[in-house]
């Protein structure tokens, strides 16, 4: 599963669903615990079809970013998925 984010610059952003192996890249590679997501994002995230960087992520502006991480979180967090019935 797949979602495509619009920024305001008109970009469109890609994130793919993660799998385990991203959780275990972006956990050995955090100085510390907050930098996950961020890595997990740089990992998972592409604008205009382009991997993203950490610098480009910190340096989006934050409207971009707060709705990036909102959908990111959408996509990836059990609590956020709809129940079937």
């Amino acid at each position: 599963m797949k979602k495509e984010v619009k920024l305001s610059d008109g970009r469109v952003a890609t994130i793919e669903e993660g799998k385990g192996k991203d959780l275990f890249w972006a956990q050995s590679h955090a100085s510390d615990p907050s930098e996950i997501i961020k890595l997990l994002m740089v990992r998972l995230i592409k604008i205009d079809s382009k991997p993203i960087t950490e610098e480009e992520l910190e340096e989006m502006p934050i409207k971009d970013l707060m709705l990036l991480m909102r959908e990111f979180t959408e996509l990836h967090s059990p609590l956020f998925q709809q129940t079937q019935s």
